[in-house]
């Protein structure tokens, strides 16, 4: 069971950049959270950090650049995935 205020937390970034992944019909959920990396860096380190529990204990951050397919613009973006857990899965 999530804390009151991890769920609103939870809540909120599902209304906007994150979203729930489930890889089996059977199996548990896992929130998967990304953001562009320059002009919301501080944001993200702190939505991270409430959910660095629910994370591997060695996770990573993952960093990558891409490239817009429309406009050839290049972006850099950070972003987590959570363990797959079953406090996840009354969200998805």
């Amino acid at each position: 069971m999530l804390p009151d205020q991890v769920k609103d937390v939870l809540i909120g970034t599902l209304l906007g950049d994150a979203h729930i992944v489930r890889r089996s019909p059977t199996g548990n959920s896992r929130l998967v959270y990304a953001q562009t990396a320059e002009q919301h860096k501080e944001y993200f380190y702190l939505v991270y950090n409430i959910f660095k529990p629910f994370c591997a204990i060695d996770y990573k951050v993952q960093n990558r650049i891409f490239t817009h397919n429309r406009s050839g613009k290049t972006y850099q973006a950070l972003s987590f995935t959570t363990m797959q857990l079953p406090c996840f899965n009354q969200f998805r």
